[in-house]
């Protein structure tokens, strides 16, 4: 009879084909260390290159059982439930070094991983008679030089040198923010002109094209774009603080944000805070659709400013001399008259939904009026109402 269920499984040909998985890029390789390295405590990373070999050593605990360097898709790390409920951790750990030989010295302890060790043969572990703090790495590699490295050490909270020199560290959020705990993460609005030149270089780093939020999984940011609301130059910084979140990223790289109900969650939170970052400033000009949209959000927001519109008003409106539109000095806009943007336009024989506004103001243009922008995603404002001042 045939068996009626099926159960998901790990073939043995995966490890075999170990040394082939995870070879990936340099940055994914740097990045695999030092997170490694942060999630055994250390607050010092040193990098140095010589003949073709790259040394890492970290200040971090060490590592207390080795077989966890050869356990594919598990965690050896203390704590695993927790780290599984805040990193959701992948698993990959050094295999990101496979094929490469390895040497791995910590806490008394020595092991070399070549070859066919990578895929599932027996590794000898020997001792070291003067044990080493932390975990001390060396691999051949491409170099990792400081322009490498830099850029994924910035935001880990760690000390990194390459080279003697020492990598820029900084903290990913710095000013006012949001502490969402039921997301595991703390969230800033920022303009362009707030961000620090790394998180410049972050926002054009992570995928095609420029991206306005970040996110930092612990010195790795992952970006996407997102504008819940019509206000331009404005960046989100989210920075994981390492609580139980639901954000997810793709596995193994974490170079893409999955699209769970936890991400649908900060969508929502990050427009709720866009509207009152809103509210804060004062003025603004969103369209009144958007207006309505904060009320029902619970958050009361002045109706958007009206935006002049300057030019010249040609003949061909009602035969007679172009008249120059300028922004006066001082104006009060109950008295204004609401058009579209123009430069020219020809009076049509009867008022229609596009010209209504300037047609009424056209028989007579010895009055004073004003142009300003009036699009269809502004009605339902105030000022918006036809009428001219002389």
């Amino acid at each position: 009879m045939m068996n009626r269920t099926i159960q998901a499984q790990v073939n043995p040909r995966l490890l075999g084909k170990a040394n082939r998985l995870f070879t990936g890029s340099l940055p994914g390789r740097i990045i695999e260390i030092l997170q490694n390295a942060r999630r055994a405590g250390a607050t010092r990373v040193t990098i140095t290159n010589h003949n073709g070999q790259v040394t890492v050593v970290d200040n971090g605990t060490g590592i207390a059982d080795f077989q966890g360097l050869l356990d594919l898709g598990g965690s050896n790390w203390p704590s695993n439930d927790a780290l599984e409920a805040s990193e959701d951790p992948a698993g990959v750990g050094l295999f990101c070094l496979a094929p490469r030989k390895l040497a791995v010295r910590s806490n008394g302890t020595r092991v070399v991983i070549e070859g066919d060790s990578w895929r599932g043969p027996a590794v000898e572990l020997t001792e070291v008679p003067q044990p080493v703090q932390g975990t001390h790495l060396q691999f051949e590699d491409e170099p990792w030089n400081k322009d490498a490295v830099e850029s994924l050490a910035v935001f880990t909270g760690m000390s990194v040198t390459v080279d003697g020199a020492a990598c820029a560290r900084e903290p990913f959020i710095n000013g006012h923010h949001q502490h969402e705990s039921a997301l595991g993460c703390r969230i800033q609005i920022a303009t362009y002109g707030d961000l620090s030149p790394w998180h410049r270089r972050a926002t054009h780093a992570v995928g095609v094209g420029s991206t306005n939020v970040l996110i930092n999984f612990h010195g790795q940011t992952v970006g996407f774009n997102y504008r819940p609301v019509d206000v331009s130059d404005l960046y989100y910084l989210i920075d994981l603080t390492g609580e139980p979140t639901g954000i997810r990223l793709m596995l193994p790289a974490r170079t893409q944000v999955v699209e769970n109900p936890a991400f649908e969650q900060l969508k929502q939170v990050l427009e709720r805070l866009t509207y009152l970052y809103v509210q804060q400033h004062g003025s603004h000009r969103l369209p009144f659709e958007q207006y309505l949209r904060a009320r029902e959000l619970g958050i009361e927001l002045p109706e958007s400013e009206p935006v002049y519109q300057v030019g010249l008003l040609g003949e061909d409106a009602c035969g007679v001399n172009p008249v120059e539109v300028t922004k006066p000095e001082q104006f009060n806009w109950p008295g204004a008259i609401a058009s579209t943007p123009i430069t020219t336009v020809t009076k049509p024989t009867k008022p229609t939904p596009t010209y209504w506004p300037l047609w009424g103001s056209l028989p007579n243009l010895s009055c004073r009026w004003i142009s300003h922008a009036a699009t269809t995603d502004m009605r339902g404002q105030s000022w918006r109402q036809f009428s001219k001042s002389r």
